[in-house]
């Protein structure tokens, strides 16, 4: 009964925070921003029309731009529009010119001089800005298509001998041990697990951090000298950690069925990185299911921790010096999962897996990456279990030798308190 009490206080004190509300509306808006970016982004793009002039001798580059570069913009529209400005080598230089004017006056978006008098085989793109991959790459691309043709046709080969050439290699790409077999799939899987990684990773943080200020904050106002003596410590920790778990699960529920709901209603999906967008056909519920199971072990194991370490430190400007080795071991878990994106097979990382500290994130990227056998599924998560009773054990020590413990602890100071009986 004290235990439910407690939990309901740490929830409820919690859950009406302006802190809590406040950064479950931020997620909100940014689950909210990035399903709307793909339309936003369109619109934006629709207004990068591109006008370019050539400045040639005949209009015959200017033609074949025309009709082999005809990418489209989200409104349909045509991305770049052709006008072709002839010259001779007497008055190339005043056309130029001419071109450069409206160049600068903005009239065109930039101009591409043809075999210019100083260099007959080359082309010269004159813009008022560096172009990163975009206009001048696309146009730099179809005019190496139409020179390689014309030397094709000067060479006299026949459309037999010029197929045999260029005929494709038939490259498949299948991968074994993954759950994708093609690139795509493999891609969506990725994104699926970065999301939740970086949720796992955020939450073990940041409600780690609850836990601990949590304990020092009772410490300073002297709370917890009156409950201890009708509470044990140990029930009160456990309260403490159930009801900011309960708090995070809440806060997660919130986002993660937002975010499923506006999937549903977008086909096209969320795009999180460069290359991968994540769709509803993407998640597996069963890898919702495995991500809330890591999320509860990890959280337990990671808060147990915090809570003890916060019972031993007295003043709040202390926790983050006091904390800093739990989140560099988070940071490490974090980035091993990375890691595992690209190589989950990896030896070192199904060994490391095993590790407690390191298993919410790390085995849960396996899970849903490659085949992991049941077997081994079922021991990283008794693995955990028996890491959780373990630490819970020895935070509890901290936790009932520091909740009455004031002044500056040392971690020498922690290390005796744990070896004492």
């Amino acid at each position: 009964m004290k235990l439910f009490v407690l939990i309901r206080r740490e929830y409820l004190e919690r859950v009406r925070s302006k802190t809590f509300i406040l950064s479950t509306l931020v997620g909100l808006l940014v689950i909210v921003a990035l399903s709307f970016a793909p339309a936003i982004m369109d619109k934006i793009s629709s207004a990068d029309k591109s006008q370019i002039a050539v400045l040639e001798q005949s209009g015959e580059v200017t033609r074949y731009l025309a009709e082999h570069l005809q990418d489209k913009l989200p409104n349909g529209d045509r991305e770049f529009s052709f006008q072709a400005v002839t010259a001779g080598k007497s008055d190339w230089a005043d056309k130029r010119q001419a071109l450069i004017d409206e160049l600068i006056a903005g009239k065109i978006s930039a101009f591409i001089e043809v075999s210019p008098p100083e260099s007959p085989a080359g082309v010269i793109w004159h813009a008022k800005k560096i172009d990163m991959g975009g206009a001048s790459t696309k146009v730099k691309t179809v005019l190496q298509q139409m020179t390689t043709q014309q030397r094709i046709q000067a060479s006299g080969l026949s459309q037999a001998q010029l197929g045999a050439i260029f005929a494709p290699v038939d490259f498949k790409i299948q991968t074994e041990g993954l759950k994708a077999k093609t690139t795509e799939q493999q891609a969506e899987n990725m994104t699926l697990v970065y999301f939740l990684l970086f949720m796992l990773y955020f939450s073990l943080i940041v409600y780690g951090m609850y836990v601990a200020n949590g304990v020092i904050e009772e410490k300073s106002n002297r709370v917890m000298e009156m409950m201890v003596s009708t509470v044990d410590p140990t029930t009160m920790m456990a309260g403490k950690i159930i009801g900011v778990g309960a708090v995070g699960l809440t806060q997660y529920f919130v986002w993660i069925g937002t975010g499923l709901g506006l999937l549903a209603l977008k086909g096209r999906g969320i795009p999180l990185l460069p290359g991968m967008t994540l769709k509803l056909s993407t998640i597996d519920p069963l890898y919702l299911l495995y991500f809330g199971v890591f999320f509860i072990l990890g959280f337990l194991l990671y808060a147990a921790l915090y809570a003890g370490i916060g019972a031993m430190v007295s003043r709040a400007e202390d926790t983050n010096q006091a904390v800093s080795p739990l989140t560099f071991l988070i940071v490490i878990g974090f980035m091993l999962a990375m890691f595992s994106l690209a190589s989950p097979d990896n030896p070192w990382i199904v060994g490391l897996s095993y590790v407690p500290f390191f298993t919410p994130m790390v085995f849960f990227s396996r899970i849903a990456l490659t085949h992991v056998p049941p077997l081994s599924v079922v021991l990283g998560i008794m693995d955990m279990l028996l890491a959780i009773l373990l630490l819970i054990w020895l935070a509890g020590k901290l936790y009932r030798a520091g909740v009455l413990m004031y002044g500056k602890v040392s971690w020498r100071d922690m290390l005796r308190v744990l070896r004492a009986r």
